[in-house]
């Protein structure tokens, strides 16, 4: 019913198009159609890709000098209200060229490719097998293996009149890779009665084999080497505008805008092998597979240079000292390549609608529509990211609900995902950041005023060509700006979630804290419930001890076997009750202190005792001697007396002149009598006598040594 009614579509479309033209241009200058065979406007298969097929599907490969009256009524881009005047555009047509799939098949063998290439077309240039077969390109119809039939492509060519006109071969018994072979490998054949000043070629999800194909049709026209590099190394969006001092002459008439940014992985589609993405496949609704993307717009002045220009780096390397500047209204190719697995780029980014005065507007055009495309998809992120922490609206009425938003469980699942969601938010802001600062950084407004000295610039300004061009620059710089505010407020409202996801995380913990520290308190009780258990039991079993002791003492064989039982009954007592009481005094604080202060004064007197008995044997005379020479050093530092006053000399009585010396020598001889006499006086116990031989053995041993 869809296919029937958007063929419906293109019929009244094609009528209304042949009434207006007939009308306006008369009889003479009616449509006629071209060389190009009629085809479908596009496949069932491009349809599930969400591509609209206005395109496409609008009147297809007019070959006709007049503009199209439809698209300057309705273009947004329209034509100012004085009048159609083919001479504001570009004029300068594209060279023609024609290519063949032996040539691909050569160039795909013999072309150096470098690891970036190799990299790209890796199940190609490696495949010997795959090379030598009869075709390179799949000829079924509907899904095949390469998955080449959800490939997209749009080409159109401008001519003189900057009407795009779409170049379509496909229909439903033709491959999709073959439809795209059959739409780029031909530009301004000799056939053709209309000739293209300019081709925009859109090509999105493309296999290797078709990358290899591009390749071989539009490397004299770009560096695909580079745009291949910028592919699989870009780490950020990057634009690459002012190159008129490149070595390389593809290089220094082409200008690129390289985009990398992420997106949310489509249904049925696979990220390219190149590109960084989330290899889980999750079925939880919750789960958000998010990979990089790429997007490449290059745009090419075909023509020869209209000047020369000084290059004003003197230390410059890897650059020429002269530079080449081209006309901005001469023929150019615009390549836009995009790696999306998602199906969802735009695709009325261009159509019959739209005038391009040249290829910078074309260009600049492009890019606002990957800008635009961009920014739905950073709004789908955050949309997904927002969904996925936001809490459902049961909460309010499910304890269970909030009890899981609050407390973290055994597997983090709310940790790791405020995590995730902080972080590729932050991400996220980082490529915006850099989307913005590569357009403001090389398309100052001194482009969109015509007055870029090495970028587009024009020669004469107030030429009505000029002029005319410079008022749709100020169109698209409105547009431009209206998107660069767009990209900051989507800045700002990711920091805001990041806000409230940082929020929900500070809640999460200190919930989930409060939870731990409670869990731990009652586990502390529970240890102490324990502990009392078991010194129940300890106690119980301490009961027995003494009781069992005593059992067993008097279960031996030697015991007595009467049957009185009185000896036993005080044994028992004799033992129980004491250890009863240390037992139960141990078990209070004052108990416990007390008998550690007793056992510590108890096992401090036995290593006295062991420390005196330990103690080697001296004679009393060295004890002596030691103790005279004491004496001597301490009446030495004892400090004099001062004299005694002559006022009271009848009052004291003299005193016998003695020396010190005669007064500790008859002290000492006191003492060597009283301990004397007391040695005599006491008797020696056996034990005494006993050590005092073995202290006389050690002396006397001592001595001889």
């Amino acid at each position: 019913r869809f296919e029937a009614r958007k063929e419906a579509y293109h019929d009244i479309a094609q009528k209304i198009h042949d009434l207006l033209s007939q009308n306006i241009a008369g009889p003479s200058d009616s449509l006629r159609r071209g060389s190009y065979p009629q085809h479908s406007g596009s496949t069932p298969a491009r349809l599930n890709q969400g591509e609209s097929g206005f395109g496409r599907g609008s009147p297809r490969n007019w070959t006709t000098g007049s503009p199209s009256i439809l698209s300057r009524g309705t273009g947004e881009e329209s034509d100012d209200e004085h009048g159609f005047d083919e001479t504001l555009y570009a004029q300068q047509e594209l060279r023609s060229e024609v290519y063949d799939l032996e040539g691909l098949r050569s160039h795909l063998i013999d072309y150096p490719w470098n690891e970036f290439g190799v990299e790209i077309l890796r199940d190609v240039v490696h495949n010997p097998d795959f090379l030598r077969q009869a075709s390179l390109l799949p000829l079924q119809t509907g899904p095949v293996e390469d998955r080449s039939h959800l490939s997209g492509f749009q080409v159109w060519d401008v001519a003189s009149d900057g009407a795009p006109l779409a170049v379509d071969y496909a229909d439903s018994e033709t491959s999709r890779a073959i439809a795209i072979w059959n739409t780029i490998k031909e530009i301004n054949p000799p056939l053709r009665q209309r000739k293209a000043v300019g081709r925009i070629t859109i090509m999105r999800e493309l296999t290797p084999i078709l990358f290899g194909a591009l390749h071989y049709v539009l490397n004299d026209t770009f560096d695909m080497d580079e745009i291949f590099q910028l592919l699989v190394t870009a780490d950020s969006t990057s634009s690459h505008v002012h190159r008129a001092f490149e070595l390389d002459s593809r290089r220094q008439c082409s200008k690129i805008f390289a985009f990398e940014y992420f997106t949310i992985i489509g249904e049925d589609c696979l990220p390219l092998h190149w590109q960084l993405s989330d290899k889980e496949i999750d079925n939880n609704p919750r789960h958000i597979r998010i990979t990089r993307c790429n997007a490449v717009i290059a745009l090419a002045m075909t023509s020869d240079p209209v000047r020369k220009v000084r290059n004003p780096s003197r230390r410059a390397k890897n650059q020429n000292d002269y530079g080449n500047i081209y006309d901005p209204f001469s023929s150019w190719h615009l390549l836009n390549l995009q790696c999306f697995p998602d199906l969802k780029s735009s695709t009325d980014v261009h159509d019959t609608a739209k005038h391009y005065v040249n290829g910078p507007e074309a260009f600049l055009i492009t890019l606002l529509g990957e800008f635009r495309d961009a920014q739905r998809r950073f709004e789908d992120i955050n949309r997904a990211i927002t969904k996925l922490i936001t809490p459902p609206s049961s909460f309010m009425f499910d304890a269970r609900i909030r009890d899981d938003l609050l407390f973290e469980d055994q597997h983090f699942t709310y940790v790791r995902r405020y995590f995730w969601a902080y972080q590729t938010l932050g991400i996220m802001n980082e490529s915006i950041r850099a989307i913005v600062d590569a357009f403001e950084h090389d398309f100052p407004e001194e482009l969109f005023d015509g007055k870029a000295k090495l970028l587009w610039p024009l020669d004469d300004e107030n030429s009505a060509r000029n002029a005319f061009y410079k008022k749709r620059l100020a169109t698209l710089r409105h547009k431009f700006d209206a998107q660069m505010r767009s990209f900051r407020a989507l800045i700002q409202g990711n920091e805001d979630r990041r806000t409230e996801i940082r929020g929900l995380r500070e809640e999460l913990y200190v919930g989930t804290s409060i939870h731990e520290s409670r869990k731990s308190v009652e586990m502390t009780e529970t240890t102490v419930q324990q502990g009392h258990n078991v010194k129940l039991l300890t106690l119980v079993s301490i009961f027995f001890l003494p009781s069992q002791f005593v059992t067993s003492v008097f279960g031996m064989t030697n015991m007595p076997t009467q049957e009185s039982y009185w000896l036993f009954g005080v044994v028992m007592a004799a033992i129980c009750v004491p250890f009863f009481i240390l037992i139960g005094s141990l078990n209070t604080n004052r108990g416990m202190n007390f008998w550690l202060s007793k056992g510590t004064a108890i096992s401090r007197n036995f290593l006295k005792l062991f420390s005196f008995f330990g103690r080697p044997f001296r004679k009393t005379s060295d004890v002596a001697d030691d103790k005279s020479e004491d004496e001597k050093q301490d009446a030495e530092e004892r400090p004099k007396p001062p004299p005694a006053s002559r006022t009271h000399r009848g009052s004291i009585m003299p005193m016998p002149r003695r020396s010190n010396r005669q007064l500790s020598e008859s002290d000492h001889s006191d003492e060597g009598d009283a301990g004397v006499s007391r040695t005599q006086k006491r008797p020696s116990s056996k034990l005494a006598q006993m050590f005092k031989g073995e202290r006389q053995k050690r002396t006397n041993s001592s001595y001889e040594v």
